[in-house]
């Protein structure tokens, strides 16, 4: 198979999964992991794709979601140093909101010394993480199941519209002073407008890549917020211009 060829059929491989690895594609296209590679490189330097460890990913747009496998990989460092920080906030007995975001899926990973909580989410990763915890009340929600990684539509919404949770504890694609908190697709930002309106706290987990991101979906203004945890300290362009009622936690 020429390289054009082959590369054509990568392209198609990630429009339909958003992501793949090397070993995937070795199968797929009967072709060695230093072939692969080579056209990734090509690939990537052309604008094609993005390559990740172990693969590639497609390049998204503005009302694109990075796929669960480039999400959990992505700034990791930063993620673990906000679900530290969001410790501060989950107190025994509480009742929590958890989207689905690899974040959150970061900071569940944590919940190992709380004696009893209650979650109730629409992400998949965070549920297999949660299921293991006899000390925690798992409910998650139904739908169907997008980008491998959490459950939308009506019967999504339709949980969280059945429960009340003390906090809602979500992260986002951006946060911006003029656009707030945006997604990549409105199915996503449906079900946390959701949590939202069936929540008393509300506190977003953003790591400092996605402030100044605006995105397809709104899901709330900052003004909306209670509480900001990210992992620097923002810019002073920022913090000038957060809604005073707005508290923002970051490494000092």
């Amino acid at each position: 198979m020429l390289s054009y060829e082959r590369q054509n059929q990568i392209l198609d491989l990630l429009n339909e999964n958003q992501s793949v690895t090397v070993a995937y594609l070795c199968k797929k296209l009967y072709a060695s992991g230093a072939t692969i590679r080579r056209d990734l490189a090509e690939m990537e330097g052309k604008g094609l794709l993005t390559r990740i460890r172990g693969g590639a990913a497609i390049i998204k747009g503005i009302n694109q979601d990075d796929s669960l496998l480039v999400r959990s990989q992505k700034n990791l460092d930063k993620k673990k140093i906000i679900a530290e920080l969001a410790l501060t906030y989950i107190h025994d007995f509480d009742t929590i909101f958890f989207d689905s975001s690899s974040t959150i899926t970061v900071l569940a990973k944590q919940l190992t010394m709380y004696k009893k909580l209650t979650v109730v989410t629409n992400g998949l990763a965070t549920m297999n993480v949660l299921n293991e915890f006899k000390h925690i009340n798992l409910i998650v929600s139904g739908g169907r199941i997008h980008n491998h990684s959490s459950t939308i539509g009506q019967p999504a919404i339709d949980t969280f519209s059945n429960y009340r949770a003390d906090k809602l504890i979500f992260s986002c694609c951006g946060a911006s002073i003029t656009g707030g908190i945006t997604e990549a697709g409105e199915d996503n930002a449906m079900v946390k407008r959701q949590m939202f309106r069936s929540s008393k706290q509300h506190i977003l987990l953003c790591d400092s890549t996605k402030l100044g991101q605006e995105y397809f979906c709104k899901t709330c203004d900052l003004s909306d917020l209670d509480v900001l945890i990210t992992d620097t300290k923002p810019s002073d362009s920022i913090l000038h211009f957060l809604p005073s009622t707005l508290q923002v936690i970051y490494p000092k």
